[in-house]
């Protein structure tokens, strides 16, 4: 029913619970980097020559493993700034601890992904992107294809960084499951929402009370009931402080459907 989102913060912890870490961190760094070179050539079989864009950190450990594995698959893969000739860039520049703004040769280089013309494979985490909130501060790789390690992060589906991780692998690496401070609906839970059929009507739809709202802060509670006339609930009820009744009454989308029913509550 819901997916869990990882912080920075909390693949750390599932890190550190790994057994023997960080005396094993090599066989996680293992695990990454074969996922990510698998992912290359699932993604891209004909491509021949992979251009490998390592930072110093382990997620550029992880870019050197999926290099030399891409390179025991046949394929010719270089650790290199140089992305002249590369069918496919991979980008392992910066992981999931990444925050701010990057430095400025750092920047020029991920213009240089992002103008390369190829298809490009970030680590984890497209670099430059926030895998904590999805901020970018400054430039971030565009990549088609993200092969993130163990769960999803916040930050590959929050904008803006959703936008630049393209399609979203998530890899196993061997850590254990643990919840998280944030969470997503699945599709599981849409299926388990009734749906209304042809001989339904407003008075055997279900009805919805939606209280809330403030002065100058009517958007949520408007939304909320904006959604719910538009998921053809049968009777909705918008209940908002006298001082909100202003702004919801002359509100187009909740006029234009005339199931909605606006009531006034007064200040306690």
């Amino acid at each position: 029913m819901h997916e869990s989102l990882y912080s920075v913060e909390e693949m750390r912890a599932a890190e550190a619970r790994y057994p023997g870490y960080p005396d094993t961190a090599g066989e996680l760094m293992e695990r990454a980097g074969r996922a990510v070179a698998d992912e290359c050539i699932r993604a891209y079989p004909e491509a021949r020559r992979f251009a490998v864009v390592c930072g110093g950190g382990a997620n550029g450990g992880d870019g050197r493993v999926a290099m030399g594995l891409l390179r025991q698959a046949g394929r010719e893969a270089v650790e290199t700034d140089d992305l002249a000739g590369a069918d496919v860039v991979v980008d392992a520049l910066f992981g999931t601890g990444f925050r701010g703004e990057p430095r400025p040769e750092a920047s020029a280089l991920i213009e240089r992904i992002n103008a390369s013309g190829v298809p490009v494979v970030s680590v984890d985490v497209p670099s430059g992107v926030d895998g904590s909130t999805g901020e970018v501060a400054g430039a971030a790789v565009e990549a088609d294809v993200t092969v993130t390690f163990h769960g999803v992060k916040v930050g590959l589906v929050v904008a803006p960084g959703r936008f630049h991780a393209g399609r979203v692998v998530v890899a196993s690496i061997g850590l254990e499951q643990a919840a998280t401070a944030i969470v997503r609906a699945t599709a599981a839970v849409l299926r388990r929402v009734p749906l209304r059929g042809a001989p339904d009507s407003k008075f055997t739809a279900g009805s919805l009370l939606v209280v809330g709202g403030a002065e100058g802060t009517t958007g949520a509670p408007v939304l909320a009931a904006s959604a719910a006339l538009r998921a053809d609930a049968g009777y909705v009820t918008l209940a908002v402080p006298h001082a909100c009744l202003p702004v919801v009454e002359t509100h187009p989308k909740l006029w234009e459907a005339t199931r909605a029913i606006i009531l006034r509550v007064s200040p306690v």
